[in-house]
């Protein structure tokens, strides 16, 4: 098996775990110091007593399934553009869009996982369900606060606080621009395996690329890019409303 296919092992061994509602097995995949930071923007959760309070609060009451687009590893990076299937009851369940982004410490242990999705947008999904959503809102704040305590439920609540629609707009104009060669930014340009350069490259690696699926968590927006068979995820970062980096995951 090479790297490649080792990296991605591991990393479906996530779902497999979560599927199999099998705790310990999850928490193997993660390197001891491990971050998992879901959603981005959130307050992150570091070391395995974290992520088994967080398993315990988001993964532990719900059966969640995956549901993958495609894959791509970069570098020492594994994007997953994948939408994920969570059944929080009997009556409700949510189609929640993700590009999740693990950094792996080596082939066989995640060093972090960030899950970009819109923690607004499950939210409202959520409140559409009506009386059905009560007893279900009422068990994710108890286990907020009996997992996480005050301090753990007020992070996760930072999720709320993201790029909005404006710097999504920005964004895909700045891809749209850069895939038709067009951009004349001065934005810092970083092909996921390290690579820096100038947005000229940008336009170079970009040409003929459509975007597709944009989500915003945190201060990121991440898109999803298809040309042809090919398949990328650009993440911009946002400082002041401005994009003051992109970073390009381009199957290496």
């Amino acid at each position: 098996m090479g790297l490649r296919e080792q990296m991605l092992a591991t990393v479906e061994g996530s779902p497999a775990a979560v599927a199999a509602h099998d705790k310990q097995r999850w928490l193997s995949l993660f390197a001891p110091d491990a971050i998992v930071n879901d959603p981005v923007g959130s307050s992150p959760h570091r070391g395995d007593e974290q992520l088994s309070r967080f398993y315990d609060t988001f993964i532990a009451p719900n059966t969640i399934v995956f549901h993958p687009a495609h894959d791509i590893v970069c570098g020492d990076t594994v994007i997953r553009d994948l939408t994920l299937e969570i059944r929080m009851s009997d009556a409700v369940t949510l189609t929640v869009p993700v590009h999740l982004r693990y950094e792996m410490a080596s082939a066989d242990l995640i060093a972090g996982l960030f899950a970009h999705w819109e923690l607004p947008t499950m939210v409202r999904q959520l409140l559409a369900e009506g009386l059905d959503a009560l007893p279900i809102s009422t068990r994710l704040t108890g286990a907020l606060l009996r997992n996480q305590r005050l301090g753990g439920a007020a992070g996760f609540a930072r999720g709320f606080v993201r790029a909005g629609a404006a710097e999504k707009r920005r964004t895909l104009a700045f891809l749209d621009a850069a895939c038709a060669e067009r951009s004349g930014s001065d934005v810092r340009v970083e092909y996921g395996a390290g690579r820096v350069g100038p947005v000229a490259d940008l336009r170079d690696e970009l040409d003929g690329w459509q975007t597709g699926k944009c989500l915003a968590a945190g201060r990121y927006v991440t898109v999803s890019l298809t040309r042809g068979e090919e398949h990328a995820v650009a993440m911009a970062t946002f400082e002041r409303r401005q994009i003051v980096a992109m970073k390009v995951y381009v199957a290496s």
